[in-house]
């Protein structure tokens, strides 16, 4: 075991020089990913889900094989009112639903009941969404290039409170944010001419999201005071350069029928608001609650008392790894686009779910086959409880450059942070263009953990640090907690900023390599057929002759 400078001990298999950085641990993921490169270029192209035929749709496994459901009738699980009635909230339930030993167990209660005890609600599952948990979540099966044998499942990790929530407790603040000192009611401001009307409790969502940059509240109302939507609603119309809201809070569409009625029809009245955009995660956690009676009345009072051009309704879901994307979701989403709404979605880069160049790739693409388009790929917020989610911002540059041509424009969304603080959203797209010809490589070197960043209305925040801080005593025993919980080594990773007693920087944790993004790698990640160059065709005139040959005997030719 090598030391890093500060003490804490490099994991078992590690080997570094000054040259060469070696993982071994991860030998079997570069074994699988050398088998994917062999088939390729042997002209085999593996299908994209092997063990449920050509579909691109992942498949949960059926209810009547989980303990807990094995006598539900088709009807009440097709229910959304038996959904979130039968929503898991208790340890007891999710025992029955996934494998857990006595240990995890115990450190899942022990997290529940500690977040709870400072007054959050910290979980609930729709017994849908549980289904799309593997049965052994510390041991899934993922796809070729998204390495199983380092990963835990993408939904568990979402849904299920671990102690890695109460871990680095001083790397971030609560309501980072500040929300609330930029709103007038149940309006929230960053934007000149758009802003959120927050209109549901945060515990309104079907399922909570361990992720979420708002603490959970133990208070269970649904709907958000009145007169506080009302002020919103007033401040909208009064300020005339809105001319865009998201309905949101919460999530927009688990709020009762009524007053999702009366807040529509409140803005159709407004005659400067163009758009309306509902945020809500209801079709991939609960994909049954999205019915033709629920998407007619949006219909309606969306445009109830509009009398110039007809207000653009778009809805904003919440789409993290494609093991989300399922026959359930595509059907929600098909009924949404019929009525003529647009999906886009808002991915969250998460460090341990979705931070490999595979598991974005695929969830881009997957997402935009069903019809949603990717929009936004967030970067996780500095939020105490949550910052072992964080993936460095240079990682996050460099998948998404080698997304660039590889996958459409349509499918590749833009990369952005939110500034803490109310600073609004930073891009952070990489460009192909050396406008200053600087010679700037993202990927020349691992950088430095932090940047000077500039917000949308021209003010600089020096020194800005993505990743949270922590000493290495905390390091150290959160990675003895989280390898004990999950029982192996190798797989609880977090990017955190190590400080001495004085707050000086030592160094950043996990970040000895940069991802390796050769060609080849790229083309057998996504699975493109290629020629003996190693690259896929891109120019049909590259192989004409063949094509001609080929062309004269197809149905085309004759």
């Amino acid at each position: 075991m090598l030391p890093l400078r500060c003490g804490v001990s490099k994991p078992p298999g590690f080997y570094c020089d000054a040259h060469f950085v070696i993982f071994l641990h991860l030998s079997a993921d570069l074994h699988e990913l050398i088998l994917l490169r062999q088939a390729h270029l042997c002209g085999m192209v593996p299908v994209m889900n092997q063990e449920h035929g050509d579909t691109f749709l992942f498949k949960g496994r059926p209810w009547k094989e989980i303990d807990l459901w094995r006598d539900v009738s088709e009807t009440e699980w097709n229910d959304p009112v038996w959904q979130m009635k039968n929503s898991i909230r208790h340890v007891d339930q999710l025992k029955n639903v996934i494998t857990l030993n006595r240990h995890q167990a115990q450190e899942i209660e022990r997290t529940v009941a500690v977040l709870k005890s400072e007054g959050k609600e910290p979980l609930r599952i729709t017994p849908y969404y549980a289904s799309l948990m593997q049965a052994d979540p510390f041991h899934p099966k993922l796809l070729p290039g998204e390495k199983s044998k380092t990963r835990l499942d993408p939904v568990f990790w979402q849904s299920v409170p671990t102690p890695a929530n109460l871990l680095f407790p001083n790397t971030g603040l609560e309501g980072a944010m500040s929300e609330e000192s930029r709103s007038f009611g149940a309006a929230y401001q960053r934007y000149p001419n758009r802003l959120a009307l927050l209109v549901a409790e945060n515990t309104s969502c079907a399922s909570y999201c361990v992720h979420c940059q708002r603490a959970k509240s133990l208070d269970g109302t649904v709907d958000v005071n009145r007169e506080e939507i009302d002020r919103g609603l007033f401040y909208i119309g009064y300020n005339r350069n809105i001319d865009e809201v998201l309905v949101t809070g919460g999530d927009a569409l688990m709020i009762s029928r009524t007053r999702l009625k009366n807040v529509l029809e409140e803005l159709s009245r407004i005659p400067h608001l163009r758009a309306i955009r509902i945020a809500t995660r209801v079709p991939v956690v609960l994909p049954m609650a999205i019915t033709d009676d629920l998407l007619d009345l949006i219909t309606v009072s969306a445009n109830r008392f509009s009398t110039g051009p007809e207000k653009y309704v778009y809805f904003m879901t919440h789409i993290n790894h494609h093991q989300e994307i399922t026959a359930e979701l595509s059907l929600a989403v098909r009924r949404i686009n019929q009525h003529g709404f647009t999906i886009r979605n808002q991915t969250v880069l998460l460090n341990h779910v979705n931070s490999s160049y595979k598991s974005l790739a695929e969830t881009f693409r997957r997402m935009l086959w069903i019809g949603v388009h990717p929009y936004y790929l967030l970067q996780c917020h500095k939020e105490r409880g949550i910052v072992h989610f964080i993936t460095p911002i240079q990682i996050g540059k460099i998948y998404m450059k080698h997304l660039q041509g590889w996958l459409s424009g349509i499918t590749n969304p833009k990369y952005a942070a939110n500034i803490e603080g109310g600073g609004g959203k930073v891009l952070l797209l990489p460009s192909g263009h050396d406008t200053l010809n600087l010679d700037n490589d993202i990927e020349a070197k691992i950088a430095e953990s932090r940047a000077t960043v500039t917000t949308w209305d021209g003010k600089k925040v020096f020194h800005y640090e993505a990743l949270g801080r922590a000493s290495c005593e905390e390091y150290e025993e959160a990675m003895h907690i989280m390898d004990s919980f999950i029982g192996r080594a190798g797989v609880f990773l977090p990017k955190v900023i190590l400080v001495d007693g004085k707050g000086k920087y030592l160094e950043t944790t996990n970040r000895t390599s940069l991802p390796s993004m050769e060609q080849m790698r790229k083309c057998a990640l996504l699975q493109y057929k290629t020629q003996e160059n190693g690259m896929p065709i891109t120019n049909p005139t590259d192989i004409g002759e063949e094509l001609e040959r080929r062309f004269r005997f197809s149905k085309y030719g004759k």
